[in-house]
């Protein structure tokens, strides 16, 4: 699949370098210190000072056409996302 994935949270760069490679992920993870990203995509919590769990499918031309949002310890839909990504890649 012709996809770019990457994560980004609010931890620091040295944070986000042990987790990736504790757990080898296969993908960049991206820091929002200043919390710029997460207050764009409206997923930043200003009660709590946190950044809710979402994933986002973005296609080429910078559109938002898919959002899963999920709890902290809740694991992602996969599937979904993947199947979604499919589709959204194969349309003209």
């Amino acid at each position: 699949m012709n996809t770019e994935v990457f994560g980004i949270s609010l931890d620091s760069y040295a944070s986000h370098a042990k987790f990736r490679k504790d757990l080898r992920l296969p993908f960049d993870l991206l820091s929002d210190w200043e919390r710029e990203v997460s207050r764009n995509y409206g997923v930043f919590n200003i009660h709590e000072k946190v950044a809710n769990r979402v994933t986002f499918l973005i296609d080429k031309k910078g559109i938002i056409r898919y959002k899963q949002k999920s709890g902290l310890n809740e694991p992602r839909d996969i599937r979904e996302i993947l199947k979604i990504a499919e589709v959204i890649q194969n349309e003209k």
